[in-house]
């Protein structure tokens, strides 16, 4: 079973994704969960450790993970590459969207902005913690999806 195949007894598989609470992979060992909960701890903790100057390599992170002990096991493939999409688009948010912020609230706007961005990965994170140590998928909320599963992306061309 691939991390894009449901079981679709009870839920719509199509909302499977939107935050692990539907669908809990039969086939996932303790292992594979405690992966998945590092996955997504350790560049949190890497981040409030160092107070953020570690956070890009979460990106770097997520790719180990996805490669190396995830290549044979689809579930850690699939927390790892939404970690990795998440971090890239954290990444975006946070640079781009706040130069765009603050340019246009002439600085004012970033009180807002800063505090959103800070609950959004914390909260993000601590969900994505919570579904893989529970061997459930999970989707990021805002998160631009750059890296697919090859069952996505087969499935998007058809």
């Amino acid at each position: 079973m691939t991390a894009a195949t449901f079981n679709s007894t009870n839920h719509d598989p199509a909302n499977a994704y939107e935050d692990g609470r539907y669908f809990a992979e039969p086939s996932v060992t303790d292992e594979d969960c405690q992966w998945s909960l590092w996955t997504h701890l350790g560049p949190l903790l890497a981040t409030v450790v160092t107070s953020g100057t570690l956070a890009p390599l979460a990106i770097a992170w997520g790719l180990y993970v996805m490669y190396v002990p995830g290549k044979d096991r689809p579930f850690i493939a699939d927390h790892a590459r939404e970690l990795t999409n998440f971090a890239i688009s954290y990444t975006i948010y946070s640079v781009v969207g706040t130069v765009i912020v603050a340019a246009v609230t002439v600085g004012i706007g970033l009180v807002i902005w800063a505090p959103f961005l800070v609950i959004l990965g914390l909260v993000g994170t601590i969900r994505a913690c919570i579904a893989g140590a529970n061997g459930r998928y999970y989707r990021y909320p805002m998160c631009i999806r750059f890296l697919k599963a090859k069952d996505e992306s087969s499935q998007a061309e058809a």
